[in-house]
């Protein structure tokens, strides 16, 4: 028995740090983002296109536009990092894999819409570059630094304070507000209640506070109590930002929890980001089945549509609408005294009637960017983001 375990444990051993070799090398994080990709393409075809082509989501393949995404989604797959060493990698996995693959994928698949394509992997090749050239040591990040931010004594007792300050305003605001009236913790619900609630939440500054309180503020103070390994608290303001969802009725909200969590428990005890490329495959791969085995489309319909080519979709919308439209040029916030706002919508309004959806379609800061400004709106966004 003793020979028997003196044996088997140095090859357990052994296969563990190969595998965590193997897990942890580039090509098997490029081989996890080729999966992920082809998911993508084949949930879209199968599932995406035959549900949803009414919203939009047509089909159109062309060989030269299919394999034309292919080059440039690889092109940006080489550059990303896959180990975990800063805060900037994990961002610029994320965006690979939630923006520019969903993108990619429905580009090459509709046979449209290379120019928002083109700016996104730009952008992404921009945050790459940036991250690389000032985080290096080279002589432009000696001759242009970025600036240090001041640091504070308490700064960390500061943030906690102000975060549960913030939190515990949020929560006395929805009921002060009257939003409470449309708690709901249906999924498929959301749509029905998020208008009226947000009628009623966003007035003045809460138009803002609401979201950094939800998406910020308490995704910190849960973040803390996993460094801090302090469950207890964590589970309440887990339940405080599933609160949060039932009164703002976004889905975001009930993700983000999630998130953190998972990033906490795996990145704990490793640095490879293959994970995130094999997880996402996870649950298309998921959805799937459970479509082609029981015709069930509402996982399908929150994790792959909505997850991944909702987005992508808006972009194009986006793109498509104020290339031919007046742009906004921040008259509907910073610069609303100087020059008048052209619609008669929020933009977000705007683009669902446009598109056919009827619902108020925000979107990510390159939309955001080209909508105010065009490319230069989409350069300055993400220079400040930067």
């Amino acid at each position: 028995m003793c020979k028997l375990r003196d044996v088997m444990v140095p090859l357990a051993l052994t296969w563990f740090f190969n595998m965590y070799k193997v897990i942890s090398s580039r090509l098997f994080f490029v081989l996890a983002c080729i999966l992920f990709r082809v998911n993508l393409d084949f949930s879209y075809v199968f599932f995406v296109n035959p549900v949803y082509a009414n919203m939009g989501f047509l089909y159109d393949l062309s060989i030269y536009s299919y394999s034309l995404s292919w080059i440039v989604y690889l092109l940006a797959v080489l550059i990303t990092p896959h180990l975990l060493y800063k805060v900037s990698d994990y961002f610029i996995a994320s965006f690979l894999l939630t923006v520019v693959a969903p993108l990619s994928s429905i580009v090459g698949l509709i046979n449209n819409g290379f120019f928002p394509l083109l700016v996104t992997v730009s952008v992404f090749f921009f945050f790459r570059t940036f991250q690389r050239t000032f985080q290096s040591g080279s002589i432009l990040s000696r001759v242009m630094p970025v600036p240090r931010v001041m640091k504070l004594s308490q700064g960390r007792s500061l943030s906690l304070a102000l975060a549960l300050f913030s939190v515990f305003v949020l929560i006395g605001w929805y009921f002060y507000s009257g939003a409470f009236r449309y708690f709901n913790l249906n999924l498929m619900d959301v749509y029905v209640f998020r208008e009226a609630s947000s009628d009623l939440a966003r007035a003045g500054l809460f138009s803002y506070f609401n979201g950094w309180v939800y998406s910020v503020f308490s995704i910190f103070l849960m973040s803390y109590c996993l460094l801090k390994k302090n469950f207890v608290f964590f589970c309440l303001f887990f339940g405080i930002q599933v609160f949060f969802f039932g009164v703002s009725a976004h889905r975001s909200v009930l993700f983000f929890p999630v998130l953190i969590l998972g990033i906490w428990f795996y990145f704990s005890r490793t640095r490879a980001m293959s994970v995130m490329p094999l997880g996402f495959s996870v649950i298309v791969i998921n959805c799937l089945l459970l479509y082609v085995a029981f015709d069930h489309v509402i996982a399908g319909s929150l994790f792959i549509r909505r997850v991944f080519f909702v987005p992508a979709k808006l972009t194009l919308d986006y793109f498509s609408f104020f290339s031919v439209n007046d742009l906004i040029f921040w008259s509907n916030s910073v610069l609303e005294r100087f020059i008048d706002y052209p619609y008669t919508l929020t933009v977000a309004k705007e683009i669902g009637q446009y598109n056919g959806s009827g619902s108020s379609a925000n979107n990510g800061f390159i939309s955001s960017g080209y909508g105010h400004a065009g490319l230069w709106g989409v350069a300055i966004y993400s220079f400040v983001f930067s």
